[in-house]
């Protein structure tokens, strides 16, 4: 999966593809070499976070999750995966139940030019056990690259946000920085994002609110990647919206 697919369905609704790593980079040419029985591209990643953020808040009351996707891609910009994580809502603070989400989405990505970049993607969120959380949305982001760093934004829309809040979006925006170090299949990033989220029906005690992140994102060999990230909201005094920091570890193939 790529890491802007991978962002898409954790809940930040950036859709930035991040250019390969040099260590990446290798890799992708070894493959190159490989014949293929499926047109197009077929990827995927495993991973585990201390605590699952969906745009700020906790879905497992701050504690671990397991998390792992599959995606396939046509040379054409047609995309589809799909994305899970273990959840745990077992305490309050929440608006949802279960024990595990599941993300089907599918799009198409393309090039105004080399620097300009879209995704046009329709997200379905499973909860097998809770269906009447059940969900759609759809999303528009843009990511520019200007070498030195990156700027992104996404706009999502759903008409049944969690299935219960009525009509909802997201808008979002991030940037990210390369940190040169120089040192071999090694890459350090600075990635921090930005979002609003607004619902016709009441989240918490409004019907609005603001999260962020900020971090760094380590690309290590053998497609490993750490991410080391704070995380925050301006919701008050209801559990998992406080800020925090969040640790993952995710391994590509």
């Amino acid at each position: 999966m790529k890491i802007g697919k991978i962002l898409l369905a954790a809940g930040l609704g950036l859709i930035c593809t991040v250019a390969p790593s040099f260590a990446e980079g290798e890799e992708a040419a070894e493959e190159t070499t490989k014949e293929s029985w499926l047109p197009g591209s077929l990827s995927g990643n495993v991973g585990v976070v201390t605590d699952y953020s969906f745009r700020g808040i906790s879905q497992t009351n701050k504690n671990m999750a397991l998390q792992g996707g599959i995606d396939w891609e046509h040379d054409s910009g047609v995309f589809v995966g799909m994305w899970a994580s273990s959840l745990d809502y077992s305490s309050g603070g929440t608006t949802t139940g279960g024990y595990l989400e599941q993300d089907f989405y599918g799009g198409y990505s393309g090039n105004f030019s080399d620097a300009f970049s879209y995704d046009v993607t329709a997200i379905f969120f499973f909860y097998p056990g809770d269906e009447q959380y059940n969900y759609w949305e759809f999303v528009l982001g843009l990511c520019y690259d200007f070498d030195f760093m990156s700027v992104k934004a996404g706009f999502l829309g759903s008409p049944d946000y969690f299935g219960i809040y009525d009509t909802g979006i997201y808008a979002s925006t991030g940037f990210a920085v390369p940190i040169p170090l120089n040192i071999p299949y090694f890459d350090l990033t600075f990635d921090a994002n930005a979002g609003y989220t607004h619902a016709d029906r009441v989240i918490f005690e409004d019907h609005h609110y603001f999260d962020w992140n900020a971090g760094l994102v380590v690309a290590l060999p053998f497609n490993l990647s750490l991410d080391f990230r704070y995380v925050g909201t301006d919701v008050k005094h209801v559990a998992n919206t406080d800020n925090r920091f969040v640790f993952g570890a995710t391994y590509s193939f």
